[in-house]
């Protein structure tokens, strides 16, 4: 008669008992395999005697004696007793699972209850929070309007003193001399439109309202001017350097000032003076209005209307793509004596470490007054970024990566689109002018 084949579990007996004999631990294993085999003998023939699971065989559950393979399993007193044995935890598992399921459930249910009741009501507080930490860090921001602005009695704002007035009437008197000796400085139709009174305030705004300083300032300008021909600038001209989108508009800020946005990662072309170039017809076309009716500005009155917003978003910033030191420098000198009182605020978005030592050789060169203006925010603090940047900007000005609503991938065709119909709307208006 042949032998019967060892099962499965019988040839994994027989290796555990290889491994002990081999670890020096067979007698122990055999102790332990003799206990557990009397304890199995004394719980089986319990089992099989007891009237509860002679009855329980002899009238099985209608679902065992409708299948042969049930029955036979049910007549094996092996697994008789372990089923028997496993019954209580397989009862327990069901009843957890079941359980699970009907919290998960209710779970469910009482939050999209609960969403429906109190989740506007939520939204609402959440808003009511963030105005509220944007509305006390606007407080703290620079340039803000003065807390009082005088009016008449008709309510009208008084835009001017009367001695800024006559300041501003020296001003051009003292122009007006300057440009007789030097023809140069009122020589074009474009720079006679660029001194208007609003112009000149400008400048006697960034000097202290001293006459002297102002026109020798505002003849800087004019002889810089002169030689580069701003107005002229198109886009086609600097088309090039826009390709990345590392310099656009993007909309107006909270005070209604438009809004410069600068992207340093985004440097295509390391070249200073297609750089500077850029730079001029970026701050042209974003300052330029096509109505004149510019009134002069004194120091009592907000100053928003002629002023813009920059957002330097550093975040991807190297040395790698930083621009030549001479452009950055040059950069500062254009904006703070060739377009004074024309920067109301700058937002240093994510700057990385690297950054410092590029800001202290910088430092430096940039006028106190410019200086109070520049804000830094730190990605890292959640917080106060987000109050930051929700008391300047609106969401519709702002790239998503920055916490707006704007989508950061440029769009080069787009944004050109954009920009050659407002040059030809500038020559237009322009030429009406002259």
């Amino acid at each position: 008669m042949k032998a019967k084949p060892p099962t499965k579990f019988e040839m994994a007996l027989d290796a555990v008992r290889a491994r002990a004999r081999a670890i020096g631990l067979g007698d122990a294993f055999e102790r332990v395999e003799r206990d557990c085999a009397r304890s199995y003998a004394v719980y089986k023939t319990a089992l099989m005697e007891s009237a509860e699971f002679q009855a329980l065989r002899a009238n099985p559950p209608g679902w065992v004696a409708k299948s042969a393979r049930a029955r036979a399993l049910a007549a094996n007193d092996d697994f008789a007793c372990a089923f028997v044995a496993l019954s209580p935890l397989m009862v327990l598992s069901m009843f957890w699972i079941v359980s699970a399921i009907v919290r998960w459930l209710l779970g469910r249910d009482a939050k999209d209850m609960a969403r429906s009741v109190f989740g506007t009501a939520r939204a609402r507080e959440r808003r009511e929070r963030r105005r509220e930490a944007a509305a006390k860090v606007a407080a703290t921001l620079p340039n803000q309007p003065p807390p009082h602005i005088d009016r008449t009695v008709s309510g009208r704002v008084v835009t001017m003193t009367l001695k800024e007035t006559q300041l501003l009437a020296q001003l051009r008197t003292k122009l007006n001399e300057a440009a007789v000796s030097d023809p140069k400085l009122l020589g074009t139709p474009a720079l006679r439109a660029f001194v208007t009174d609003a112009c000149l305030c400008r400048y006697l705004r960034a000097r202290k309202w001293n006459v002297n300083k102002a026109l020798k300032m505002l003849v800087g300008t004019l002889h810089w001017r002169a030689e580069r021909k701003p107005e002229a600038l198109t886009w086609d001209d600097v088309a090039v350097e826009a390709q990345t989108g590392k310099q656009y508009r993007s909309g107006r800020d909270k005070r209604g000032r438009r809004v410069l946005v600068m992207r340093p990662d985004r440097e295509n072309t390391f070249k200073h003076e297609d750089n500077i170039k850029f730079l001029i017809y970026t701050l042209e076309n974003i300052l330029w209005k096509s109505s004149r009716t510019n009134d002069p500005l004194g120091s009592n009155v907000d100053l928003a209307s002629e002023q813009i917003t920059i957002l330097i978003n550093f975040t991807n910033w190297s040395r790698k793509n930083a621009v030549p030191m001479a452009t950055a420098r040059e950069t500062l000198s254009i904006l703070q004596n060739h377009y004074p009182e024309r920067l109301g605020l700058a937002v240093c978005f994510n700057p990385p470490t690297i950054f410092r030592v590029f800001w202290s050789v910088i430092s430096p060169f940039i006028d106190p007054k410019t200086y109070s203006k520049i804000v830094f925010v730190n990605k890292k603090n959640v917080e106060r970024a987000a109050a930051v940047m929700g008391a300047v900007f609106h969401a519709n000005a702002v790239d998503d990566d920055m916490g707006g609503a704007v989508p950061a991938a440029w769009n080069a065709e787009e944004y050109a689109k954009h920009m050659r119909d407002y040059d030809a709307k500038k020559t237009a208006v322009m030429a009406s002018w002259l």
